[in-house]
């Protein structure tokens, strides 16, 4: 009797792999005295069962609003800008080195709680409320009143858009 060799174990059934974090919606936050205010539950949910690291808060080109990514994603970005032949090295280099430093880790509380940096809160209006929004691939977080009158044009330009996403819903 010939041996073939070891006998191959059958192929583990692996777990399919972490859902990759998605932000959806937008919630409303009172801010503290200490600009400290609390990453709505359902998004900062979402983190946490990505297993995506760390959270990281950034502004990005004087835009009205904070953003946070994951780490991963971050990350991701980043790897995206070191791989873009079209640019010259040196402008690449300096794109990762800006995204590096206008990255602030943060990590909430055990109520989600999370302090906003100062200077930002200023520049960007972030006294007492603000408007956690998902973006898909990050969170924005907006002066309330900004955001509201964003949602208010927007709805007013929507109308033929409206119609649309719910002939593509409802068919």
């Amino acid at each position: 009797m010939t041996t073939l060799g070891p006998h191959p174990e059958p192929a583990e059934k692996t777990n399919a792999s972490p859902r990759r974090a998605t932000f959806f919606g937008t919630a409303f936050h009172k801010v503290s005295e200490r600009n400290q205010v609390a990453i709505p539950k359902h998004m900062l949910k979402v983190a946490q069962e990505s297993n995506e690291g760390s959270l990281l808060l950034m502004r990005l080109n004087n835009e009205g609003y904070l953003r946070i990514y994951t780490q991963q994603q971050l990350d991701a970005k980043i790897d995206e800008i070191r791989g873009r032949e079209d640019l010259d090295l040196k402008v690449r280099s300096e794109l990762v080195r800006s995204l590096s430093r206008n990255a602030v880790p943060i990590e909430p509380d055990s109520q989600g709680r999370v302090v906003l940096p100062g200077r930002w809160v200023e520049e960007v209006g972030l006294r007492d409320e603000v408007a956690f929004c998902g973006a898909f691939s990050w969170i924005e977080i907006w002066p309330a009143a900004a955001r509201r009158d964003v949602e208010r044009r927007e709805q007013e330009q929507s109308q033929q858009s409206a119609a649309l996403i719910s002939e593509i819903m409802d068919g």
